[in-house]
């Protein structure tokens, strides 16, 4: 033969078949190599320096597998979080502790190394990983189905750890799960992965470090003479920069070092200029990758979410963003969601401050005119206006507005805030940040009119609900009434900031703006809507010298107060009369309900408790006027036991707290619990006492107010009622039902 002969047999040599040749020259026989496979440790360094992420370590430390079982579906941990948040950290940091607990080996897959066009093709992955398993590369299979029989061949009973770093979704990592029950398989992803499965045993979602775990990870990667060495301010402010990334702690480091005779304070103003403003390439790198990856509803969705005006968004604000239907959004939303640039947590969808400022970059390559963002904008404002109106609508009825309600959003469904006030309350609540966060959008981005809206919407929730950033939003919306020469729109807003300041014993702020409201109202026609509008400027100016003798009794006496009481009574009798003249019932009867306030702060409760009865029969016998018709009933109650009529009192009390835990207006709960618990001690109920100051103690704890109870907090002692009518017997312009 002129050709070499190779046979390998083994240990015998056997002979199955003869071939008789004529000449045979040398005869070669080798012995086969005896194949030793080594467990492989491929896993790569873990990070120098690590703080936190305690309680995860302890979780994936303690899995345990089945006992005695060697088959079957390893254990897997599936670590979430944005990119530069440590996930990558956290698994080989846990790999290397648990090394000795998988004899067999430890591999680590990184998919984006696979990754062309946004996929992976599994089959170059396992070509790759069958060879640290010990298969020769001569001998792997063809094809994806065979590279995965030989890969749960090998893996089939034995203890490996296998980290998969950067998969997108749950069917990239299905096929490299080992066939072993023994082993683990740690999965860093940017986003949760939904197909995963039931593969999907632990499921960790990262978030970002704590000031002080940050402050930690600084001192380390920056020396601890640098950092020990650093003013408080300055340590803040890098801390702050870095948003609890490690990543961008990893940067501020390598600032540090490439610039050793800088002081600190000059790093943190580079660093967060660099992070923040112009966009770290280290940091960003895989956000940019995500967001190269996105859909194009998704990737318009991120560019635009800063419109938001709140810090965290809802399918709804995302649809309008879009301009489109609620599914869409949804998908979108999700997708970001899986692509780790968005997070979920409860009450809406929240973006990391570093991520925020990488969607504002891309927006601003994509959009250099910013058409798409402003177009989103108008969307988000218009929604946000008319689902306030609505919920406006379904809490406190209709009344006098100086903005016309928008129709719907097209191809963007309203928000659905159910049927009930309780409802609208709980929507309103939910969103107030947005909700106030949208009047100062739509000033700053001359929007006036919807600024205007919206404030005039929020005085519902406003009253049952007052917050401190309601001053803000009202002196926006006061702004952008006087941009816009709306003349109504000039008196209504300033009316309504001036509560706010009066509440806050700003009297002269109030009282200069209610004069200015006067001299605008003088110039309105003589139609009965703006007669109705200058009324309400008459009831405000009553409301604000009603607020000066409460305030004054309180800190001067009684008699100091009687001026005060006296305006208040004149100015409520003279906007009574205007909504008698133009058939306005509503307003009358609420200018009723203002006097006998008055004289109840003025300590004539005789007077008080004939007017609030009077007022009550008045709001009882008008259709959808229960909410106004409940708080004068809280005042007769009050008035009566404050003259001493307990078992007449009693009652009306006893309605009045089941209607305000019904619209969940926890102010008037906890004034209404503090009355029953005067009557319950004046009538000799001990223990029914206690629990109604237990219960009003924890509103007011819970909600920010004076923990004090008894007969003499603040305005509860003196009869007012600060939260008043939804209109909000604050303006005394209720329209008729046949008006609404």
């Amino acid at each position: 033969m002129t050709e070499q002969t190779r046979n390998v047999v083994g240990d015998h040599a056997r002979v199955d078949t003869v071939v008789q040749a004529g000449h045979v020259g040398t005869v070669n026989i080798h012995q086969a190599a005896a194949a030793v496979h080594t467990p492989a440790f491929e896993l790569p360094p873990q990070r120098a320096h690590f703080v936190d992420r305690t309680e995860e370590q302890r979780r994936i430390v303690e899995l345990r597998p089945p006992a005695g079982a060697s088959e079957g579906a390893p254990q897997v941990v599936a670590i979430s979080g944005l990119g530069g948040i440590g996930k990558t950290a956290l698994c080989l940091r846990v790999g290397h502790a648990l090394a000795e607990r998988y004899p067999d080996g430890a591999h680590y897959l990184d998919l984006d190394d696979y990754r062309r066009d946004g996929g992976i093709d599994p089959a170059d992955v396992l070509a790759d990983l069958l060879p640290a398993l010990g298969v020769d590369r001569d001998w792997l299979g063809r094809g994806y189905r065979a590279l995965l029989r030989q890969y749960w061949a090998r893996t089939r009973g034995g203890r490996r750890l296998l980290v998969v770093d950067n998969a997108h979704t749950g069917a990239e990592v299905q096929a490299l799960l080992p066939a072993s029950a023994g082993s683990l398989v740690l999965v860093a992803s940017r986003g949760p992965l939904y197909d995963l499965g039931d593969a999907g045993q632990l499921e960790l979602a990262l978030t970002p470090l704590s000031a002080d775990h940050t402050g930690e990870l600084l001192r380390l990667l920056l020396g601890e003479q640098r950092w020990a060495a650093a003013d408080p301010a300055t340590v803040h402010a890098i801390a702050a920069a870095c948003a609890g990334l490690p990543k961008a702690a990893e940067v501020a480091g390598e600032l540090a070092r490439r610039l050793p005779h800088r002081t600190l304070a000059a790093l943190a103003e580079r660093l967060t200029d660099e992070l923040h403003r112009r966009g770290s390439a280290p940091v960003e790198a895989v956000w940019d990758a995500a967001y190269r990856e996105l859909a194009p509803a998704a990737a318009q969705l991120y560019r635009t979410l800063a419109e938001i005006p709140g810090p965290c968004g809802t399918e709804y604000l995302a649809a309008a963003l879009l301009g489109l239907g609620l599914s869409d959004a949804e998908d979108a939303l999700a997708e970001l969601v899986t692509a780790g640039l968005l997070d979920y947590r409860a009450g809406g969808y929240r973006q990391h401050a570093l991520v925020r400022g990488h969607a504002l970059r891309r927006a601003e390559q994509a959009d250099p005119d910013g058409a798409e963002r402003a177009a989103a904008r108008r969307r988000v404002l218009h929604w946000l206006r008319r689902q306030t109106a609505r919920a406006d609508l379904l809490t406190a009825g209709a009344r006098l507005t100086v903005e016309p309600a928008v129709p719907p959003l097209p191809g963007v469904p309203d928000a659905d805030l159910g049927t009930a006030k309780s409802g609208a309350l709980h929507w309103m609540e939910a969103n107030r940040l947005s909700l106030y966060g949208a009047v100062a959008l739509a000033h700053a981005t001359r929007q006036d009119e919807d600024a205007v809206a919206l404030a005039e919407s929020l005085w519902t929730h406003y009253l049952d609900h007052p917050r401190h950033d309601a001053v803000e939003a009202f002196r926006a919306a006061v702004d952008s009434a006087d941009r816009a020469d709306r003349l109504p729109a000039r008196i209504r807003t300033r009316c309504l900031l001036a509560r706010p300041l009066w509440e806050a014993a700003r009297f002269d702020e109030a009282a200069a703006l209610l004069q200015q409201a006067r001299a605008l109202a003088d110039l309105l026609g003589d139609q009965d809507a703006d007669r109705r509008l200058a009324a309400s400027a008459v009831d405000f100016r009553g409301q604000l010298a009603l607020a000066r003798g409460e305030w004054t009794a309180e800190h001067h006496g009684a008699d100091a107060a009687r001026e005060h009481f006296d305006a208040a009574l004149a100015d409520f009798a003279e906007a009574r009369a205007v909504h008698l003249a133009i058939g306005n019932a509503y307003g009358a009867a609420l200018q009723t309900y203002q006097c006998a306030k008055t004289e109840a702060a003025a300590d004539d409760q005789a007077a008080a408790a004939e007017l609030f009865d009077r007022a009550h029969r008045l709001f009882a016998a008008m259709p959808g006027r229960g909410r106004i018709a409940a708080r004068a009933r809280s005042g007769l109650g009050r008035a009566l036991l404050r003259a001493g009529r307990c078992t007449d009192a009693e009652p009306h009390l006893t309605a009045a707290l089941a209607d305000a835990e019904e619209r969940g207006s926890t102010f008037d709960e906890a004034r209404i619990r503090t009355d029953l618990a005067t009557l319950a001690d004046r009538t000799d109920r001990p223990r029914e006492a206690a629990a109604h100051r237990a219960r009003a103690a924890e509103l007011r704890a819970t909600h920010g107010g004076d923990t004090g109870g008894g007969d003499t907090h603040g305005g509860d002692a003196n009869g007012s009622d600060r939260t008043a009518d939804a209109d909000g017997a604050a303006d005394a312009d209720g329209t008729a039902d046949d008006e609404r």
